[in-house]
């Protein structure tokens, strides 16, 4: 237990942030990864896996409730979001161990689905709780270092565990797996309950400890009154730029995620274990990447410069691999294709969360980013009816076409894509 406080404390902040965006990583990598992975293997289609998808990423647009639940209600006592961050990862946990009750996941595959869609809907809790807590305690001068490292981080998680339910689906059954995935995730949650956001608060409901003045003073009175700061804050230029380059990521993820173990295991034959590990070794690689010198180089080059370079080479890629569809430019393309959308998705994180108004920090950024996550999901079922039109060639001119849209929206964009929050005193 420590009496340190997030806010006040520079490393314990980036240390327990990067701990929270990695336990994301989990729930990530068992939906987007293994699940599909696995699914693919014992023989469902790729409308039935686009499907699964589609319905799994579903609860993300949920995100429009839960950011303004998360602004204006909170147990103070215990900080604004703290709360709502242990109630999402205690709700990843026990739908993750409702999985393990499972006997045959493909045989049931509608309750299969339902926990894929409930361990997606407790991660958008900790999600937009967790992104309101960087925005509320991180200076907006270490806002580009530390998405370098939360989003890396992330992106590690999901890497680590990747590979590692792969291995333990491998040689001791999907059970096996969910339950590794619970108790990492119990862990991680009794870290959360030993620390505070700012100090004086209470560590549980029944420690002792006060609200922090300065939590009272930046919440919102009212919904409405979220409402008006929303819309304000949306008639910016800046905003809806970034609410159009969510819209284009999320495409690029969502057809991108469901294309692959289709590409790689029905395609060219490849084992789901060697699928996910060749995937989670990938995020890792990208991962470590985007923490050592992701944000660096945001502050060296500027947002558009970082967009226009990541997403025009993300049109490259997959242009390359409609014009040459093999084993070996399969494989690259996956390579490149994750360092990329490492370096697109932190700058983009970046800039959205410079643009976000603190007061109403959860509401604002749950709103960029669920058109992504609808266009995620939007991608994952296109994934059926364009293999049907041409195969994987039809599916990466779909995604190169994407990119190219991100590029002509950043293209005719000053440098500077937002303006820092203002910080409260």
């Amino acid at each position: 237990m420590t009496r340190r406080a997030l806010s006040e404390d520079r490393r314990l902040r980036f240390a327990v942030l990067a701990m929270l965006y990695a336990a994301q990583g989990i729930p990530d990598a068992m939906v987007l990864i293994v699940f599909p992975a696995f699914l693919a293997a014992r023989g469902v289609a790729p409308a039935g896996i686009g499907t699964f998808l589609a319905i799994a990423m579903l609860p993300n647009a949920a995100k429009l409730i839960i950011g303004p639940t998360v602004d204006r209600w909170a147990y103070l006592m215990m900080g604004r979001r703290k709360p709502w961050i242990m109630a999402g990862e205690l709700g990843i946990a026990t739908s993750f161990g409702a999985l393990a009750l499972l006997p045959d996941p493909v045989a049931q595959l509608p309750l299969f689905t339902a926990g894929a869609f409930c361990i997606t809907l407790a991660t958008a809790v900790q999600d937009v709780a967790t992104d309101a807590t960087a925005m509320d305690l991180i200076p907006p001068h270490e806002q580009g270092r530390a998405n370098g490292v939360m989003w890396g981080s992330k992106t590690v998680g999901t890497a680590a565990f990747a590979t590692l339910g792969a291995l333990i689906l491998t040689y001791g059954g999907f059970s096996a797996m969910v339950a590794a995935a619970l108790a990492i995730l119990l862990a991680v949650f009794f870290v959360v309950a030993l620390v505070r956001e700012r100090p004086g608060e209470r560590l549980l409901p029944w420690t002792r400890g006060n609200a922090a003045q300065h939590a009272n003073n930046i919440r919102p009175e009212s919904v409405r009154e979220i409402a008006r700061q929303l819309f304000g804050a949306l008639r910016e230029k800046g905003a809806m730029r970034l609410i159009g380059l969510s819209l284009v990521i999320g495409m690029l993820l969502g057809l991108a995620g469901a294309m692959a173990p289709v590409m790689m295991v029905q395609k060219f034959s490849w084992s789901p274990g060697d699928y996910a590990q060749l995937r989670g070794t990938l995020k890792l690689v990208s991962g470590l990447a985007g923490m050592a010198i992701g944000g660096w180089l945001i502050d060296q080059v500027g947002h558009r410069t970082m967009l226009l370079l990541s997403l025009g080479g993300i049109a490259a890629a997959n242009l390359a691999l409609a014009l040459a569809f093999t084993p070996a430019v399969a494989t690259a393309y996956l390579i490149v294709f994750e360092c990329l959308l490492v370096f697109a998705f932190i700058t983009f994180f970046a800039a959205t969360m410079q643009q976000c108004s603190r007061a109403i920090a959860a509401t604002q950024f749950s709103f960029t980013m669920v058109c992504g996550n609808l266009t995620m999901a939007a991608g994952a079922r296109l994934l059926g009816p364009l293999m049907a039109l041409g195969g994987v060639p039809a599916v990466t001119v779909m995604l190169c076409c994407t990119a190219l849209a991100g590029v002509a929206l950043f293209a005719l964009i000053p440098s500077r894509t937002a303006k820092p929050a203002a910080v409260t005193p």
